[in-house]
């Protein structure tokens, strides 16, 4: 093993991982694996190698997403590819295990994820390319990273302004296009079959195509179009196979390039990693939750968070500040007559920068 494949396991990988480097025979084994995404990986220009299922490779690269077809890459030969990928670093992946952290022979670091932790027939590999070389301040302004920067400040952002220029004036339907296109943190409320799951999918579905869409689901029910998705499941009640929540499949997506994370519903402990999700970078949530009004909602994820191990130590005037920071806007839905309707839009933002500051 090079001194450079050394330091990416130190660094990413348990220390149990790196007893000793890759016998050479489970480095062959791992090439020929891939073999078939072999020019991907050479491919200088390419920062990101992801695949979501068989037969096809998503790339990102300057011009950002691109899909390839790999009639090489079967159920089959995935499997064959975690396995080998697991093994160079000394880890197994099985059913009851079913989620590793790796690298590759030249550094590229690789997160597996394998049923049932996806659906059957599929396996999800994120595989992210070592950068060349550090770039200079000089090559960061060649590249208009400075362009867009806006001081910090507690005014509203644009986004922000045009969003309370909607809601004052009741345009709902724009207010939400808006709210969807522009990355808001959105939790749908309501009652059992007030058709929050309905609206969910009706704002999935204004996602860009071009971005890159992760689900933490306990049953796969999100109906996702972009093309480049990946469905993380877990058993409820911790009753399958694999002994994964949504904490461990969280954990797992913050390493698979996603541009957003959405959980299906907070409950029970889901409601604090919730929190963690949307505190990572990775805005634009949209999930539901049982509650009578807006207000309620916050009450009831305030109780959630306190729920879970990790949230129950928090006060509850933290609990409920971070949440006013979090999530942007409160859908309450309803059942009236046979029919699904929106009763309450909860959106404010002048709040949300007092609770900041």
């Amino acid at each position: 093993m090079s001194g450079e494949e050394a330091a990416v396991l130190e660094e990413f990988l348990p220390q149990d991982a790196m007893d000793s480097g890759a016998p050479s025979a489970e480095r062959r084994v791992l090439l020929r694996c891939l073999e078939p995404i072999a020019d991907l990986l050479a491919d200088s220009e390419l920062t990101e190698i992801v695949v979501n299922r068989p037969g096809e490779v998503f790339t990102e690269g300057p011009n950002g997403w691109r899909c390839h077809e790999r009639g090489g890459l079967a159920f089959s030969h995935l499997m064959n590819l975690a396995t080998a990928a697991a093994a160079f670093t000394r880890q197994d992946i099985a059913p009851d295990h079913p989620i590793v952290s790796t690298v590759l022979p030249m550094g590229e670091r690789c997160q597996i994820v394998a049923p049932p932790a996806v659906p059957a027939g599929a396996v999800s590999l994120t595989i992210r390319k070592v950068a060349a070389a550090a770039m200079t301040l000089d090559e960061f302004e060649r590249r208009s990273l400075f362009a867009d920067i806006r001081r910090a400040s507690d005014g509203l952002s644009a986004d922000e302004e045009a969003l309370v220029g909607l809601r004052d004036a009741g345009h709902w339907r724009a207010f939400l296009e808006r709210a969807v296109a522009s990355r808001r943190n959105i939790v749908i409320s309501g009652a059992t079959g007030s058709g929050k799951t309905t609206l969910a999918k009706g704002l999935v579905a204004l996602i860009p195509d071009h971005e890159r869409i992760l689900t933490i689901e306990d049953t796969a029910e999100l109906t996702i179009p972009q093309p480049n998705h990946v469905r993380l499941l877990y058993a409820k009640d911790g009753s399958g196979v694999a002994k994964i929540g949504p904490r461990e499949l969280l954990e797992s997506a913050l390493r698979m390039r996603p541009d957003r994370i959405l959980l299906q519903e907070l409950r029970d402990g889901t409601a604090f990693y919730y929190l963690r999700n949307v505190n990572s970078g990775h805005p634009g949530s949209i999930t539901t939750v049982h509650a009578d009004s807006a207000r309620l909602a916050f009450e009831q994820l305030t109780l959630l968070v306190k729920e879970s191990a990790e949230g129950r130590e928090l006060a509850r005037e933290d609990i409920r500040r971070l949440l006013h920071l979090t999530i942007d806007i409160v859908v309450q839905m309803s059942r009236r007559d046979g029919r699904y309707r929106i009763t309450e839009i909860h959106y404010d933002p002048e709040a949300k920068r007092r609770n900041a500051f």
